[in-house]
């Protein structure tokens, strides 16, 4: 009996120790080493819904229209994660309209759409060799004035490379 009682004596005391939510979100103030430590290694809150779209709104990201060929079709996630990594926001028709819809639209409709996203894009990235839809868009781009970078996309999935325009291949 009075083991159970030490025993709940002990919880007691581990319980009023333990950090409250309150201190433990409020890392230790000073300049020791113990308190910078903490504030480096705290975590992160998560930021809310409203604190993300304040943030998009504030500071949005850049829009980056990502052209690739039919032939080049299966890498569209890998290309779309690139963009992301590099921080903007990958505008992917092969991951938007996947290929053609399955033919279930005409291909000018679908061709129409990507021509409207090339125009509302900040900037035209081109993935792999040249076909002659690409060749078409990168004209549409570069008429609007838009920057056009090039990656070599021989080294999937492991890297992409910024190529000049001068090295791109036509398919």
């Amino acid at each position: 009996m009075a083991k159970t009682k030490q025993d709940s004596e002990k919880q007691r005391q581990e319980k009023e120790a333990a950090p409250t939510p309150e201190t433990a979100a409020t890392p230790p103030v000073g300049k020791s080493a113990e308190a910078i430590l903490e504030r480096i290694f705290a975590p992160k809150p998560k930021a809310s819904a409203a604190e993300q779209a304040e943030r998009a709104l504030r500071h949005p990201k850049q829009l980056i229209y990502c052209a690739l060929s039919n032939k080049n079709f299966y890498w569209r996630a890998h290309i779309t994660k690139f963009v992301l990594d590099e921080g903007h926001v990958p505008i992917v028709p092969a991951m938007m309209f996947d290929y053609y819809l399955l033919n279930t639209v005409p291909k000018e409709t679908v061709r129409e759409s990507f021509n409207n996203l090339i125009v509302r894009c900040d900037q035209m990235w081109v993935f792999g060799n040249l076909s002659l839809g690409v060749k078409v868009q990168i004209g549409i781009a570069k008429r609007l004035r838009k920057p056009v970078r090039y990656y070599d996309i021989t080294d999937l999935p492991y890297r992409l490379v910024s190529i000049p325009e001068a090295l791109v291949r036509e398919e």
